[in-house]
């Protein structure tokens, strides 16, 4: 699970992150305005069974001129012609529907989705060469490159199941406040059989009969997308404030360096401003508008609370107060393996650790570089966890949505329709931030004061009842969780990822 981070060539960087992904030998043709690499990455796979998905690289370029230390970085645009690209046997691009071989269409081609080109799971793809014309790179003057990856899950097209059963306002059973059929006080509570991306007429649990319609454009989870394997890392986050202007890279950095484990720092030096001795360990102190614009960066977009149960659930029947991985058996890891924690760290006791949450009022990791607060991505997948239960993935392999950090998604209005965002159509990012605010640009996100976003999945600081995947209590306003309607707020359970 080691991530790498290496610099190739004067001017072109390679920054990547994920299960052992790695791009090296990055070079740039100007002239013929293209960019060359190698990629591997470990543990790969492409399945005809269930779940029948795949994981993928989304592979993303930005340049600017040399020395231009205050400009924004240019995000390049992938040709659409195939022709115009090499990629070799084991490789092919796709449609970030999954639908088709291909490159998104213009103009959403920033980008290429790289997954295996057979079918299969594979210790170890690559390494093997890629050539992409990148149509906007000048073709003469001097430049500095950078290409990011980033490891994606394809989540198919298919009906699932919103909500849970039973216990409306049993706090402890992981069932309040979940979309429910009924709403009105009473049991059996019946969960929603999502079958297509129409609208939508939601409740809650303990609801009464007030529900709120949720409009076809809102993204459901029905249609298929693909989604990040991991939650931001530092050594993500590190690397995309250090390709913003100075100004709105210091709007965006979270601050509270070394508290709850936080290790990004902003003393660094060009081309690494911003850095993280724990590059692989993931990011908190994020609030909503941080998330936003480092999506918008990505070229990628915001997960629903929809989309969010359906990563986790899949198209099995719920289960009442299941988590990511299906089953209600859930273990804190407190014990970590290696001191200091270098990126391949795992929770060594108790054996059958399979989530990050909390501990007890001062209590600390044993081992790693202790203290409280996030672990390194994916830290519960290791050898020996074969199933879902025993590595905390989600039915489509997604890891660490039950713990760690906070997911925050958008979320459906509230009943009272105070707060919340039916508006958002999902609509991907284009590379590009408001340079002044330092914030997405995106007009259909929800951007507001208060936000139309909520949290999902629970975080290192959070007891068990937090990390049920049907659990609402912090995607809706008048609770306990009043807090996350703040926008800019930042804590140190808050992180997130994002989609396309």
């Amino acid at each position: 699970m080691k991530a790498r981070a290496i610099i190739t060539g004067l001017g072109a960087i390679a920054l990547v992150w994920a299960n052992d992904l790695r791009i090296t030998n990055f070079s740039v043709n100007q002239a013929a305005q293209t960019v060359t690499f190698s990629i591997q990455w470990s543990n790969a796979w492409r399945l005809t069974t269930p779940p029948g998905n795949w994981d993928a690289v989304w592979v993303f370029v930005k340049f600017r001129p040399c020395n231009a230390y205050t400009d924004p970085w240019t995000h390049g645009q992938i040709s659409t012609t195939l022709a115009d690209h090499t990629f070799p046997a084991q490789l092919e691009p796709v449609l970030s529907d999954g639908s088709a071989v291909g490159i998104d269409p213009a103009p959403n081609n920033l980008g290429v989705m790289l997954r295996p080109a057979a079918a299969g799971t594979y210790a170890t793809l690559g390494p093997v060469t890629v050539t992409l014309k990148v149509t906007n790179i000048p073709a003469t003057g001097s430049y500095d490159f950078r290409i990011f990856g980033i490891e994606m899950v394809f989540i198919p097209q298919g009906s699932y199941v919103l909500g849970t059963l039973n216990g409306w306002y049993n706090y402890d059973d992981g069932a309040a406040y979940a979309f429910d059929q009924n709403g009105n006080n009473d049991n059996p509570h019946v969960p929603y059989n999502i079958t297509s991306e129409n609208s939508v007429a939601l409740k809650w649990a303990g609801s009464g009969a007030t529900s709120i319609t949720v409009p076809a454009a809102f993204p459901k989870g029905y249609k298929p997308f693909h989604v990040m394997k991991y939650e931001i890392s530092q050594g993500q986050y590190a690397a995309f404030l250090s390709t913003l202007p100075s100004g709105a890279a210091s709007l965006r950095y979270p601050g509270n360096y070394n508290s709850n484990r936080n290790r990004l720092a902003s003393n660094g030096s060009y081309p690494n401003q911003y850095y993280s001795d724990r590059e692989d360990r993931t990011q908190n102190y994020i609030s909503w508008h941080d998330l936003a614009a480092y999506l918008d960066w990505a070229a990628l977009r915001p997960l629903t609370e929809m989309e969010y149960e359906k990563i986790c659930r899949g198209p099995l029947p719920e289960v009442r107060g299941e988590y990511a991985w299906g089953t209600t058996n859930i273990t804190f890891g407190t014990t970590l393996s290696l001191t200091p924690e270098n990126g391949t760290e795992v929770f060594s006791a108790p054996a059958n650790a399979n989530c990050t949450g909390y501990l007890g009022w001062g209590v600390n990791y044993t081992g790693g570089d202790g203290g409280q607060g996030p672990v390194r991505v994916g830290i519960h997948a290791k050898p020996g966890s074969p199933t879902r239960e025993a590595s905390g993935a989600a039915y489509y392999g997604v890891l660490d949505m039950s713990g760690n950090v906070w997911e925050m998604v958008v979320m459906v209005s509230a009943p009272d329709g105070t707060v919340g965002a039916p508006a958002y159509d999902g609509k991907w990012g284009d590379g590009v931030l408001d340079w002044t605010t330092g914030q997405a640009n995106e007009t259909t996100w929800p951007l507001g004061n208060p936000g139309g976003f909520g949290f999902r999945g629970g975080s290192w600081g959070d007891d068990w009842r937090y990390h049920r995947v049907s659990g609402r209590w912090c995607s809706r306003p008048g609770h306990t969780c009043g807090w996350t309607r703040d926008p800019n707020g930042r804590g140190g359970g808050q992180g997130g990822r994002g989609a396309r």
